[in-house]
């Protein structure tokens, strides 16, 4: 949602790399994934929500070759759909700080 398009081959991306996890949350991923669009929608309205749901990621998140692995995915769906945006650089500039 960085650049405010969701492209057919980002959402291939997501529903493929989803199919790889080892899911093993009492909540159901596609519950997971609806409630993580609201965040991130959310995230780009407001910079204070932002660091708040940028630090919870980071949290969850919890070691360094986990948080390597989720900016090497960010960096593949910014990609997908051929092109990395402005908007998509910036939140990517924005995550290495945090995830490294």
């Amino acid at each position: 949602y960085a650049d405010n398009l969701v492209m057919l081959a980002e959402d291939r991306l997501i529903a493929d790399v989803a199919k790889k996890f080892n899911w093993e949350s009492k909540t159901p991923f596609d519950q997971f994934e609806v409630r993580s669009v609201g965040n991130a929608r959310n995230a780009k309205e407001s910079q204070v929500y932002r660091e708040k749901f940028l630090t919870s990621i980071k949290d969850r998140l919890d070691t360094p070759a986990v948080r390597m692995k989720a900016l090497d995915l960010c960096q593949e769906l910014f990609l997908a759909d051929g092109a990395q945006s402005e908007e998509e650089d910036e939140v990517l500039r924005n995550l290495k700080p945090l995830f490294e």
